[in-house]
């Protein structure tokens, strides 16, 4: 694979690319999404749904509540889910209808594929066009792609760029020192409070550039510092295991593999029991791959089921000493790091115009961002209908139909992508769908500048037939109250995650490798106490630890 150039979610670029190796999409329901009314409500044409879907979006805005209902989940899980999204599914092509390409707007911005658009058009009648024309850039989702691309021996050279001349380790930069001046503008500590990582290593840029495998990894700065840790994790392993390879080539494929299974056990035995409704992880390990094909996404999956992160941003976090909780964990809030400071300290948002790189001055302290809301960390928000403001202001203008809110762009990703509502896809796994009252409950109250969302979603029709990944957010709400997913999208993760893992075909995943089931005991790799790294929090905090970017 090549490096994945987009700063938004989609990509619109289907030029061929230096290297390029893609693997197919796929449904985990394909009858059901061929069916002629499949995303539509019942006795509308494709323009009527797509009104309805329209008005839906114009009078959604965030509820006016003083406090989003938090949950025991750490921050970092939201973040973590983002990048494995990120890893597994990056949508390339199009369906040669509508090929005008809207403006990016915002931070993630309204790219989307051609065909696949906002407008009316562009709509097909059978998946058959949609899984023709769109492909995914990764050809093996799950494998740490969007962190190594295809190695430093690539034939791409932005590729080999990445990489140092030693062929091993990742290139790095290091961050920032700002001016008094400068700090007074973005923190209200005084000078000599202010903690710094003086050499602290950042991912590098050029020109508001990351340069980095998959430049979506650098829209946030939670994300970004993430994507760092690993490449962090990597060059430490090289320090430790080189002297045991003879050449240079044979020392990086035996690491970038030790990553990438340490990654893939963090997601089956930290993330998704996290994330999963109960029951739902140990069934799924326990039965077969339901994927027809290894290294194929579901479309319900990327388009609806794991979607949910969106809801589970927070406004403000405490992300290190200077912007979070000066006294540490459980400590009341000072100058917390909002959403918007995350957005902005990027390389597509300019660093605040404070330089090319990153502060010294926010660094992710992982050991704040990993702690859970019993721990008196900084916790992620509830699974459900109830976003951070900025999430529908600042990513993406809600009140613009032309380029919509990131609520907009997902609604109509499932309605151009024939994903079946939430009580077709509960049906076709023999789960109770929600009732119409259950639907209501979760959506948010009504707000003074817009119509009651309750009685417009009743007068459609959308109480009984609810797009999925709404669906699934309502869901979460009613069956979990928001600590983790409801039984029909934990269903559609487990079988596309596992699914993946698990698959016959592929010989290398932390579950089939030889001598596997890979267990982190059969890894090099300890924290400072000698311990296994058996957690996200373990990974993150081994990565920097030793480094000028561990906060003491």
């Amino acid at each position: 694979m090549a490096i994945i150039r987009s700063a938004h979610d989609l990509t619109t670029d289907d030029r061929p690319r230096v290297g390029a190796a893609r693997s197919p999409y796929c449904y985990l329901f394909p009858d059901l999404a061929n069916d002629p009314q499949a995303g539509l409500f019942a006795g509308t044409t494709p323009e009527a749904s797509f009104a309805a879907l329209s008005r839906i979006e114009r009078n959604f805005r965030p509820t006016a509540l003083a406090q989003r209902m938090q949950i025991g989940l750490a921050a970092v899980y939201t973040y973590f889910g983002q990048f494995v999204n990120h890893d597994l599914s990056a949508p390339v092509g199009g369906l040669q209808v509508n090929l005008g390409q809207v403006p990016p707007v915002g931070v993630i911005g309204t790219a989307d594929l051609p065909g696949l658009n906002k407008g009316q058009q562009g709509r097909t009648q059978t998946i058959g066009p949609i899984l023709h024309h769109v492909l995914n850039d990764h050809a093996q989702p799950m494998t740490l792609g969007s962190l190594y691309s295809d190695g430093p021996s690539s034939p791409d050279p932005a590729v080999r760029a990445l990489y140092q001349p030693d062929q091993m380790r990742f290139r790095l930069a290091t961050c920032g020192t700002l001016t008094p001046e400068q700090l007074g503008a973005v923190t209200k500590l005084p000078f000599d409070q202010i903690h710094r990582n003086p050499g602290a290593f950042d991912i590098p840029r050029s020109e508001g550039v990351a340069l980095i495998a998959d430049r979506r990894n650098d829209n946030n700065l939670i994300l970004s510092q993430l994507h760092l840790a690993l490449m962090l994790l990597h060059n430490g392993a090289v320090d430790l295991l080189a002297p045991l390879f003879a050449t240079p080539q044979a020392c990086f494929t035996a690491v970038r593999a030790l990553i990438t299974h340490h990654y893939q056990w963090c997601i089956l035995h930290d993330f998704l029991p996290k994330i999963l409704s109960k029951g739902v992880l140990e069934a799924a390990l326990a039965a077969p791959s339901p994927l027809k094909a290894a290294h194929q996404v579901p479309m319900e999956f990327t388009t609806a089921a794991f979607r949910f992160g969106h809801s589970m941003v927070g406004a403000n976090y405490d992300f290190n000493p200077n912007f979070g909780k000066p006294g540490g964990a459980g400590q009341p809030m000072a100058d917390h790091a909002t959403l918007m400071d995350l957005f902005d300290f990027t390389a597509h948002r300019g660093m605040r115009g404070q330089g090319p790189q990153l502060p010294d001055t926010w660094v992710a302290d992982w050991d704040r961002l990993t702690r859970s809301r019993e721990e008196g960390g900084s916790p992620a928000e509830s699974i459900d209908i109830d976003f951070a403001p900025d999430m529908l202001n600042v990513v993406g203008h809600s009140a613009d139909l032309a380029h919509g809110s990131i609520f907009l762009r997902n609604i109509l990703r499932g309605f151009h992508r024939r994903i079946p509502f939430g009580q077709v896809l509960a049906g076709a796994y023999g789960v109770s769908p929600l009732t119409e009252a259950q639907v209501a409950s979760a959506l948010p109250p009504k707000t003074m500048d817009t119509e009651d969302l309750r009685l417009i979603a009743a007068e459609m029709g959308l109480l009984r037939q609810t797009p999925a990944w709404l669906y699934f957010l309502a869901e979460a709400r009613v069956c979990e109250g928001g600590e983790r997913l409801g039984p029909v999208a934990s269903r559609i993760v487990a079988d596309t995650l596992v699914g993946l893992l698990k698959h016959r075909d592929n010989h290398t995943s932390v579950l089939n490798v030889d001598g596997g089931p890979w267990t982190p005991q059969r890894s090099p790799l300890r924290d400072g106490a000698g311990a296994p790294l058996t957690s996200i929090r373990a990974l993150l905090l081994a990565a920097v630890e030793g480094t000028p970017n561990q906060t003491v």
